[in-house]
């Protein structure tokens, strides 16, 4: 056996050692560490274990990791944030802080099902780790409140960036009515009826889904032009009198034949003319990456569905075109999200 060489081991190490990271940040951030910090910069050893309610040692150790991987910072005996969780500290209810807890609670046990997920083409990791009968991690969610909670609270904060984005970057000034499906909490809806106030919109989600967002919607003051409705994307048919389906972060869950049926879907209810907008992570035609796209499909495939994966650009071409949608060029949301975009012929 070749003796490994401190380099390679050093190189190595953030991949073998990366659990003890999450870790170090999880708990800092649960104890809430970097609000501390924030308020009492340069504080002490013992000032932040009466903080804490932590004993000497455990607050020892919990800031020395955290200093080690450079989470937090020492000044002589006080202690500060970084550049890297000042955002945790002064933004706890928003990305990135919002995906701690939920990588905590929904994904850190559960991806350590991967190898078996693989082996079985199937989601082990959410069969083994989170309580419940549905085999989706979107069924689960419902019986599992708490986790539920912390679902939405994430995908809220991702929502809100991508769609500020989106209200950047898309022109949706040519559609008056625009259905949304698997629209969730209505954070996409509300930014973009916002945008365009020409724009109506339904939001087809699930029957526990849709009043949470009718709830928002009227908080927002949208209701005259934004509705959700019970749509149960596989089962029924999409209703028509909309001259735009918009996907967000919703096909990159399930198998491409799955795909194909969804934008079959939205085909057969849109009228000529009609466009389609998927609103999905990136990966490059060459399939190289980027790493997001990785992470994205391993909790895919292991925990959400069993089935998914991040797909590329070309892929999602081909799809549009075998369900009568001549796609456009896509259009880039920062480095890792992309809009897939297509007409009905």
């Amino acid at each position: 056996m070749t003796e490994l060489r401190k380099p390679d081991e050093v190189a190595l190490r953030p991949y073998y050692k990366a659990h003890y990271h999450f870790q170090f940040l999880s708990a800092a951030f649960r104890f809430g560490l970097f609000e501390m910090l924030e308020k009492e910069p340069g504080a002490t050893l013992d000032h932040l274990s009466l903080q804490l309610g932590l004993e000497r040692q455990p607050t020892r150790i919990l800031l020395l990791g955290c200093t080690a991987t450079g989470l937090i910072r020492k000044e002589g005996d006080g202690y500060h944030n970084t550049p890297l969780t000042q955002p945790l500290a002064e933004r706890p209810d928003q990305a990135p802080a919002t995906y701690i807890p939920w990588e905590a609670q929904g994904i850190y046990r559960a991806v350590s099902w991967f190898h078996e997920s693989l082996q079985a083409n199937s989601n082990i990791g959410l069969q083994r780790e989170i309580p419940g009968t549905a085999p989706t991690l979107y069924g689960r969610l419902a019986e599992n409140p708490e986790l539920e909670s912390t679902f939405h609270t994430m995908m809220s904060a991702v929502s809100r960036l991508v769609a500020e984005d989106m209200a950047a970057e898309l022109d949706l000034s040519a559609y008056r009515n625009l259905l949304d499906v698997g629209g969730g909490a209505a954070t996409n809806a509300v930014h973009l009826a916002r945008a365009w106030p020409d724009l109506e919109i339904t939001i087809g989600d699930l029957p526990s889904i849709a009043p949470q967002a009718n709830e928002r919607i009227a908080a927002a003051g949208l209701a005259h032009r934004v509705r959700a409705v019970s749509l149960d994307a596989f089962h029924d048919e999409f209703p028509i009198g909309h001259d735009a389906v918009f996907f967000a972060h919703f096909l990159e869950i399930w198998s491409a034949d799955r795909i194909r049926a969804l934008l079959a879907k939205a085909s057969r209810a849109l009228p000529s003319g009609g466009a389609v907008f998927a609103v999905t992570p990136y990966q490059c035609d060459d399939e190289t990456g980027p790493e997001r796209s990785a992470y994205l499909s391993a909790y895919f495939h292991t925990i959400a569905s069993g089935e998914g994966m991040v797909y590329t650009p070309k892929e999602y071409a081909q799809w549009f075109d075998e369900a009568g949608i001549e796609p456009g060029e896509p259009v880039m949301l920062g480095p890792d999200t992309v809009v897939i975009c297509g007409r009905k012929r």
